[in-house]
C-alpha cells in the first residue's frame, strides 16, 4: 500500500493537513458559577467551585466529586475545563497512567492540553489519592471499584451531561486516549461501558492481565538471585547497541530500527566475557538473568507471561532499576530513582492480594499453588484478570477504536496487544467486521508509552487519525510518525512555544526522522532502490505499508 495524499503531506512536514482537523462551529458558553454549574450537574454530583481560568486558554475550569456506592460510599474526585471561545465539539477524558491518584488537567498521552485543540477536557483521580505506583488502595472495596472503572464511568457521565448543557447543544464528539494504566481505563472503557465515548485511542495496556506483574516479580527476583544478577543500565546500553547492530537489517533497511523483535534470534553467551568482567561484556550471572526474563517467567502449567523484546534493551532499566539491590518497594518518587520500580509494582499488588506482609521476592513462580492462588484472588479482586477482548458492544454502539503498542516495551508487549486484537476480531464475527471499527498500530523503537528511539508523536499522529475515521468516516491507513523536535507534530503543544505540558515519558532518542505506522496486519517494507541514497531509510516517502510474507 502507498502512502495517502494526507499522509505526504504530513512527511513533507507541513502543517496544514494536521491543522484542518480543528475546523467547525463553536458553541456559545454558559456561565460559569459554582450555582450554574451545579443546576446542571447529575444529582450525585457536588461542584465545589467553578472559576474563569486564563491559562492555557481561557476556560470554565470546574471541580467536583461524585458519590459512588455499593460498594461506598466513596468521593470520585474530578475536573472539567471548558473553553470560553472557540470549543469545536470534542470531549476528550484523560486516561491515567499507573495507579492514577491525583486529579488531572493536562493529557499524558498524547502529551499536553487538548484545550489548546478547543477541546473540552476531563479527568478524575479514580477514586482515591495516592502514588501512581502504589495500589494499596485497591484493599477498599469501594475505591478498588472505583478505580477499576466505575470512577472513570460515572465522571464521563457526569461531564459529559455538564458539557452538553453549558454549550446548550445535543451531542459532541467523545473521546479518550491512554497509555500503560491509561491503556487499561480505555480498555475497561469500550469493554464494559461502550456507550462512554465514540472514539478510543489505547495504548500498551499493562498487558494482558497481572501476569505482568508476575513478569515484574520475575525479573527483580533474577536480578537480586545471586551476587553480581544485577545487569547495570550501562550493561543493558552495551547489549542494545550490539542486538541492533546484528538484527537491524531484517527488516531491509539499515536505520538502526528493529522492525520486529520476534524475528531478532539472539545468542545471549556469545556476549560471555572472557575472563572476570568488563563493560562490554556479561558475565555469567548477567547472562542467566537476561535469559530468564527473555524467556518470561513460568509455572509448572506453562508461560505466564511472554518475556521481554529484545529490541532497545536500553529501556529495560526503567524497570529493573539505576541501582542494585538490596531495594525497598516503597511506591514513591525518591524510591524509583533507587530501586527497581518493577519490583516496587508488583510487590504492591501482592500486598494486596495476600497481606501487607508478602514478601515478592520469597513468592516461588515455580510453584503452581502460588500461581493460581495469585489468580483466584485476581479475580475474586477483579482487578488484573485477562482481559476478555469482546468488542460487540462497542461495535454495536457505532464506537472507533485504534490500538497502538511500542515494539521495544518491555511491560506491555506488543504481541499480547496483536493477539488481544485477534480475540476481538472472533468477538464480534471475524477480521472483517473488526477492521470497520477498530485498528492496531505497532510503532517501532519506542519504549514503554515513549523513549526509546522510535518517534516522539506516535500517539499523537494516531489521535489526528482517529478523529478523522470518528468525524468524516475516513478509514485509517498509513500514517506518519516523527523523531525529533524539528520535524515531529505534538498534537497538543502550545502553538507560541511548541512545548507541552503534563509530560511523564522521556522522548526517544536520535536525530530527526520520519517512520511510517502500518494497520495490522502490514508491516513497513523500506523501497530498497533507495538504498544508495544517503538518509533515504528516514523518508517516509522511501517506505510502504504491505502485507507480510509469512513462510
Amino acid at each position: 500500500m502507498t502512502l495517502s495524499v494526507k499522509s505526504r503531506l504530513l512527511a513533507a512536514g507541513g502543517t496544514v493537513a494536521a491543522l484542518a482537523l480543528f475546523y467547525g462551529s463553536s458553541a456559545s458558553a454558559g456561565t460559569c458559577e459554582t450555582a450554574a454549574i451545579q443546576a446542571i450537574a447529575p444529582a450525585d454530583t457536588v461542584i465545589t467551585s467553578a472559576t474563569t481560568t486564563a491559562a492555557p486558554v481561557p476556560h470554565c475550569r470546574i471541580e467536583g466529586y461524585i458519590t459512588t456506592n455499593n460498594p461506598g460510599p466513596n468521593k470520585v474526585s474530578f475536573r472539567l475545563q471548558l473553553p470560553d471561545t472557540g470549543w469545536q465539539k470534542r470531549y476528550y477524558f484523560i486516561g491515567m497512567g499507573g495507579a492514577a491518584g491525583y486529579v488531572p488537567s493536562d493529557s499524558q498521552i498524547p502529551a499536553g492540553n487538548p484545550l489548546l485543540k478547543g477541546f473540552a477536557v476531563a479527568g478524575t483521580d479514580t477514586g482515591h489519592t495516592g502514588h501512581i505506583l502504589d495500589w494499596s488502595f485497591l484493599a477498599d472495596p469501594a475505591k478498588a471499584r472505583d478505580h477499576i472503572d466505575r470512577g472513570a464511568h460515572v465522571t464521563a457521565v457526569a461531564t459529559q451531561q455538564i458539557t452538553r448543557a453549558y454549550y446548550d447543544v445535543e451531542s459532541f464528539f467523545r473521546y479518550t486516549s491512554g497509555c500503560s494504566g491509561g491503556g487499561r481505563m480505555t480498555t475497561e472503557a469500550i469493554e464494559r461501558h461502550p456507550e462512554d465515548y465514540d472514539g478510543v485511542l489505547l495504548g500498551a495496556p499493562g498487558g494482558r492481565s497481572s501476569a505482568t506483574m508476575l513478569a515484574f516479580i520475575n525479573a527483580a527476583q533474577q536480578m537480586a538471585r545471586e551476587p553480581g544478577s544485577w545487569v547495570s543500565p550501562a550493561k543493558f546500553v552495551m547489549l542494545d547497541a550490539k542486538i541492533t547492530a546484528n538484527c537491524d537489517e531484517l527488516d531491509g533497511a539499515k536505520d538502526d530500527i528493529i522492525q520486529d523483535h520476534t524475528k531478532c534470534k539472539v545468542d545471549f553467551d556469545a556476549f560471555a566475557c572472557a575472563k572476570g568482567d568488563g563493560p562490554d561484556c556479561l558475565t555469567q550471572p548477567e547472562i542467566k538473568s537476561i535469559k530468564a526474563i527473555v524467556a518470561g517467567p513460568r509455572s509448572p502449567a506453562g508461560l505466564i507471561k511472554v518475556g521481554f523484546p529484545v529490541s532497545n534493551m536500553s529501556v529495560w532499566a526503567g524497570f529493573m532499576g539505576m541501582a542494585p539491590p538490596p531495594w525497598s518497594d516503597a511506591p514513591t518518587m525518591e524510591n524509583m530513582a533507587k530501586s527497581s520500580p518493577g519490583y516496587v509494582i508488583g510487590s504492591s499488588l501482592a500486598k494486596v492480594l495476600f497481606g501487607p506482609d508478602f514478601d515478592v521476592m520469597k513468592m516461588n513462580l515455580n510453584d503452581q499453588a502460588v500461581i493460581d492462588a495469585w489468580w483466584a484472588a485476581t479475580k475474586k479482586l477483579d482487578f488484573g484478570w485477562p482481559y476478555s477482548a469482546n468488542l460487540a458492544s462497542y461495535h454495536a454502539k457505532g464506537g472507533k477504536v485504534l490500538m497502538w503498542n511500542g515494539v521495544s516495551d518491555p511491560c506491555c508487549i506488543d504481541t499480547e496487544m496483536e493477539q488481544y486484537y485477534m480475540d476481538a476480531a472472533t468477538s464480534v464475527g471475524g477480521m472483517k467486521n473488526l477492521r470497520q471499527f477498530a485498528s492496531f498500530y505497532r510503532i517501532p523503537g519506542m519504549g514503554h508509552c515513549g523513549s526509546g528511539t522510535g518517534p516522539g508523536d506516535g500517539p499523537d499522529v494516531l489521535m489526528t487519525e482517529l478523529i478523522n475515521w470518528v468525524e468524516k468516516g475516513e478509514a485509517p491507513g498509513p500514517v506518519v510518525a516523527h523523531r525529533g523536535a524539528d520535524r515531529q507534530q505534538l498534537l497538543f503543544a502550545d502553538p507560541a512555544t511548541k512545548m507541552v505540558s503534563g509530560v511523564l515519558v522521556p522522548p526517544p532518542t536520535g536525530s530527526s526522522r520520519d517512520f511510517i505506522l502500518c494497520r495490522f496486519p502490514e508491516v513497513a517494507v523500506f523501497d530498497r532502490s533507495k538504498a544508495a541514497t544517503p538518509n533515504a531509510v528516514y523518508d517516509a516517502a522511501n517506505w510502504s505499508c504491505k502485507a507480510e510474507r509469512r513462510t
